[in-house]
């Protein structure tokens, strides 16, 4: 089976974060199926690596296509919720000429505004959820904000988990919180980019041994302790891969503290971050405690995995659950620098760790294995509604 599929995406596509819909949706077109995005228009001021361009190959079988939007670069109260409203408006404007122009079997939507778009959609639709949500929401509206929308946000929520035919959670933690039947597709890795990866000339410009970090710079991200184990560890490179809203203010702790040994490349391609992922010694996973990261399951652990590298992270639900096995973890600076010490003064010890991740990665959290349940998925929803 063959499945068209429209997402509307609610930033760029073309961008330095490579979410978990770039690996889902890249997967599905390697497998022939046909894709359809819908972006939104650039922000040149914007730090957000969402809106970050940079090059990413488009494979065979998907369409980007950039929407207008009114009053698209006027700053606006609560900026980044306003804008992801108009995005969402400016998409339900477009749908039913881009379904139909595409013959469109499933609409594919991730974020609570678009529940606007479920009500209404000439096709399967499936609510495929990320994140925890209105714990996102919470944090960007502010404390006033979340006083005043949080209601209205947690209704839209709940009206796009109940319009949709289909929705799909990246972790088991969200699922347990939800109130009808739902299904949990994780993240995963682009196995054949990750074997195609090579880091020697990333390493090459670096002292060894290298401890590493890719992802985005944000709130749900803890750097105290990393930089702290860098001051601790001197001798030891840190490489700190991304770009974000908090980029700026982490270079400027950097520069303040002398930390040379800590390089701050900024936000790359896909296929980049996975060559500076193959020049690391060790991957970083240092998510601040909360509810947005207790519920994340990130890329970087299948990345990481993938690659062979020993992982450290702080003591996140999911990953706890997820990589239990194969995991390090360290909640403090001075729990972070004795692990790290021990890994790189006896890295064969932590072998089978690594081996085990490894596997992991290999047999089951892969984006091409995920593609299939998705699609899977679909069909059984469609089956299900005709019967």
């Amino acid at each position: 089976m063959t499945v068209n599929i429209l997402f509307p995406y609610l930033a760029r596509w073309r961008t330095a974060n490579w979410s978990r819909y770039h690996g889902l949706l890249h997967a599905l077109c390697a497998k022939g199926h046909q894709v359809v995005i819908v972006e939104a228009p650039p922000l040149p001021a914007s730090q957000e690596t969402n809106y970050i361009d940079v090059q990413v190959d488009l494979p065979p079988g998907m369409i980007v296509q950039e929407m207008q939007i009114p009053l698209w670069r006027h700053r606006m109260p609560l900026d980044k919720l306003a804008k992801k409203g108009l995005v969402t408006l400016a998409s339900r404007a477009v749908l039913p000429d881009v379904a139909r122009e595409h013959d469109i079997d499933v609409l594919l939507l991730y974020n609570f505004p678009q529940y606007v778009l479920a009500a209404d959609a000439p096709c399967l639709t499936v609510f495929d959820m990320s994140d925890d949500l209105l714990a996102m929401f919470d944090h960007e509206a502010g404390r006033l904000g979340r006083l005043a929308l949080h209601w209205l946000a947690a209704a839209m929520h709940e009206r796009l988990v109940q319009r949709c035919a289909l929705v799909t959670i990246a972790s088991t933690i969200l699922a347990e919180n939800q109130h009808r039947k739902v299904f949990v597709l994780p993240n995963g890795v682009d196995w054949e980019a990750a074997q195609g990866a090579n880091g020697s000339r990333v390493r090459a410009r670096y002292c060894t041994p290298i401890v590493g970090f890719l992802g985005a710079f944000e709130y749900f991200v803890d750097f105290d302790p990393v930089l702290a184990a860098a001051a601790a560890l001197p001798d030891v490179t840190f490489l700190l891969v991304g770009g974000g809203r908090s980029w700026q203010a982490v270079r400027g702790r950097v520069e303040t503290a002398a930390l040379g040994n800590v390089v701050l490349p900024g936000p790359v391609s896909h296929q980049e971050g996975l060559d500076y992922i193959a020049a690391m010694d060790i991957g970083l996973i240092p998510f601040a405690r909360g509810a947005v990261s207790h519920a994340a399951c990130p890329l970087k652990l299948f990345e990481y995995a993938a690659l062979r590298k020993p992982v450290v992270s702080t003591r996140i639900a999911e990953i706890v659950r997820l990589g239990a096995d194969f995991v390090s973890f360290a909640d403090s600076t001075m729990e972070l620098v004795a692990v790290l010490r021990w890994l790189l003064k006896a890295p064969h010890e932590a072998q089978q760790r690594v081996d085990r991740g490894y596997e992991l990665a290999r047999t089951r959290y892969r984006w091409d294995l995920i593609a299939d349940q998705f699609v899977e998925l679909v069909e059984a929803t469609r089956i299900a509604a005709i019967e």
